[in-house]
């Protein structure tokens, strides 16, 4: 192999948040007539706040620089790239050359990864704000070539934007310079829709089409395998039931949890379908999430720990901190590590092409307070 990478980093960059542009962690608030606000910042993308009908649905930090500053800070609500999920080894081959990435998720005894994009992924990165208007916001940010190790320029664009039937529209798109390159984007929101007033336990999900799970090892890292949700019934929501109900049969995480990328076997690439219904029984908000992605990477916040303080407009019952099993997150995305793996089925690695543009994505996150006519209508509990 040709290396042609930057040396992989084992430790944390300086970030210098404090010499941040100013715009990066002033707010921008999209808001619909129907009850529907977001708001976030230029420094990742990343989306502070959901607010519908005064609840706040997703988790973050009163403080905005703390998405810089706070080094406990797992990618809250923020766009991520160049890769999302892990690479194994921080390394991977593209057309005869051998690239490296930085192993920012190192394990004692192997095991080590890229996760996310590196140390300063799209997540660290001050993001463009190109167009905005009150309920629309396009972002840009140019990645150059060997950032992070990635080989090509690569040009991102995405866009928020709510509707009126509070729908939140998330669509990507990135378009490689003259070198190929790999990509898989997807957006990282920590939602809890009870308001935090309770762990994400008591929420009832569905994924009607994820008939199968991408396979990973003690590391997390893919297999190259599918596994039938059939054979491991704790990991088969195409039923629905509540997140509580086998989440410590999880293998993941000691005690349990889930963070596993659920395979759509029946995905045809640019269709855009739904792939999970979440609702709370506590609070009666539900959201259905749509996607034209193969994988949704579902992790059910197995790595809050209680020290992490919640928003001031989210102190329910948990002490003030955003507790174990506080958030779900649903990542629309790549089969995870498809850069490496060869098992997976041809046409699905996140490969670009020279010059072109190499993926659209539209994520689609609805909120309604009416789960009744959701439900009835999309998600049949």
């Amino acid at each position: 192999y040709l290396i042609t990478s930057l040396a992989s980093a084992q430790t944390p960059p300086a970030y210098n948040c404090s010499t941040q542009p100013s715009e990066a962690y002033t707010p921008i608030t999209l808001t619909n007539n129907a009850g529907l606000s977001l708001s976030f910042i230029p420094y990742g993308g990343t989306v502070n706040s959901i607010m519908f009908n005064d609840v706040d649905v997703v988790l973050g930090f009163d403080d905005l620089s703390q998405y810089c500053a706070n080094d406990e800070h797992p990618y809250f609500g923020a766009i991520i790239g160049r890769i999302a999920n892990r690479i194994a080894n921080g390394s991977f081959e593209l057309n005869g050359n051998l690239y490296e990435t930085p192993i920012n998720e190192p394990a004692p005894d192997g095991g080590d990864d890229t996760l996310h994009g590196g140390f300063v992924g799209f997540d660290r990165r001050v993001w463009d704000v190109t167009k905005s208007n009150a309920t629309s916001a396009e972002l840009k940010y140019e990645s150059p070539d060997g950032e992070q190790g990635f080989p090509g320029d690569l040009a991102i664009s995405v866009t928020y934007s709510l509707d009126e039937e509070n729908t939140w529209w998330i669509d990507y798109t990135a378009t490689a310079g003259d070198m190929d390159t790999v990509v898989s984007l997807t957006q990282h929101t920590y939602w809890n829709l009870n308001g935090c007033d309770e762990d994400v336990t008591e929420h009832i999900l569905q994924m009607p089409g994820a008939l199968a799970y991408v396979d990973v090892d003690e590391y997390l890292i893919p297999t190259g395998c599918f596994t039938d949700v059939t054979d491991t019934p704790w990991m088969d929501f195409t039923d629905s039931k509540s997140i509580g109900a086998d989440i410590t049969c999880g293998t993941v995480a000691e005690g349990g949890g889930y963070d596993n990328a659920f395979v759509y076997t029946n995905w045809i690439p640019g269709e855009t379908r739904s792939v999970a219904q979440v609702m709370s029984p506590l609070s009666g908000i539900a959201m259905e999430v749509l996607s034209d992605q193969p994988s949704l990477q579902f992790y059910s916040g197995n790595g809050l720990d209680g020290t992490l303080p919640q928003k001031s407009d989210q102190n329910g019952d948990t002490g003030g901190v955003y507790e174990h099993w506080g958030a779900l997150a649903l990542e629309a995305q790549h089969f995870p590590d498809s850069s490496t793996i060869k098992e997976i089925p041809t046409g699905l690695q996140s490969y670009s092409k020279l010059g072109g543009s190499i993926t659209s994505v539209q994520d689609i996150v609805s909120v309604s307070l009416d789960p009744s006519a959701l439900i009835l209508q999309r998600i049949g509990f």
